[in-house]
């Protein structure tokens, strides 16, 4: 279907995408932003539910995004917008032209945890995570080291936030992401005989390349400025911490969780 070029900000599709820059109306609708060629395109690849795709009619539309468009020709609302109405809709200071509608991705919780009862596994678990950035490396860091599920506790900001899925860089439609809380999530995991280690220096605690990682395992990264509260790291078998050889009091979560997770899988690989 042929679509006139919207030209105003008060257009009731844009006016409802719009809703979607903020939480509450990504809760409502179910669904979330995605700006740019390269997302929109790793969306439509992905097979994420895309379901509208607005465009700035006044710019070439990149050739792989346009390919992965075609690819999708009937299941996705394509939608010509005059610059004004993605400015409207862009998060960034130069706004790239084109945003997706997509539909978030359910996970079942339940299914996961039965289907994964047979075998091994390593999961990140994050402790109230407050920067959208950090999150979003998180999980960007965590696809591509293989981690099988992320588990968001309670307090963590959405991760449908626009920067957290920018941060992403299309990790967030392969990578099951979980809001749970954490303390019931570890367990049902220590139930299944999963290790719940945490990232904590304390008297009790590891150097991270001393630590044993195999079977079903769960790393838990916590709160930039606090880390890991008191109640999770009594729910821990374990302890690890990141030497500093250095002046620096600390890392960054998202670098202390790449560090982690990517030793994990090194010793998981040379068990």
């Amino acid at each position: 279907m042929k679509h006139d070029v919207i030209q105003s900000v008060h257009n009731p599709l844009v006016k409802r995408l719009f809703r979607l820059l903020e939480r509450k109306g990504r809760d409502e609708q179910g669904r979330f932003l995605v700006e740019g060629a390269h997302l929109v395109e790793e969306a439509l690849n992905s097979g994420a539910e895309v379901i509208t795709v607005l465009y700035d009619s006044s710019r070439e539309m990149d050739p792989a995004c346009r390919r992965a468009i075609d690819r999708r020709a009937g299941e996705v609302e394509v939608v010509p917008a005059s610059a004004a109405v993605l400015a409207k809709l862009s998060e960034t200071k130069t706004p790239q032209g084109i945003v997706a509608e997509v539909k978030k991705t359910e996970h079942d919780w339940n299914a996961w945890l039965q289907a994964a009862e047979e075998r091994d596994y390593l999961l990140l678990m994050l402790d109230e995570i407050q920067d959208p950035g950090n999150l979003g490396t998180m999980l960007r860091t965590a696809e591509a080291a293989g981690v099988d599920a992320v588990i968001l506790g309670k307090g963590s900001v959405d991760p449908y936030n626009g920067k957290v899925v920018r941060a992403t860089m299309g990790a967030l439609y392969r990578l099951p992401v979980f809001s749970r809380p954490l303390l019931e999530a570890a367990a049902e995991l220590k139930r299944q005989g999963a290790r719940v280690i945490v990232s904590s220096l304390n008297e009790n605690s590891l150097r991270y390349d001393e630590a044993d990682y195999t079977g079903k395992t769960a790393i838990v990264i916590g709160n930039e400025g606090r880390g890991v509260s008191r109640a999770v790291s009594e729910a821990a078998d374990g302890f690890v911490h990141i030497p500093l050889y250095g002046r620096a009091e600390s890392l960054n979560a998202a670098v202390a969780a790449g560090i982690l997770i990517y030793e994990a899988q090194r010793r998981r690989r040379h068990r």
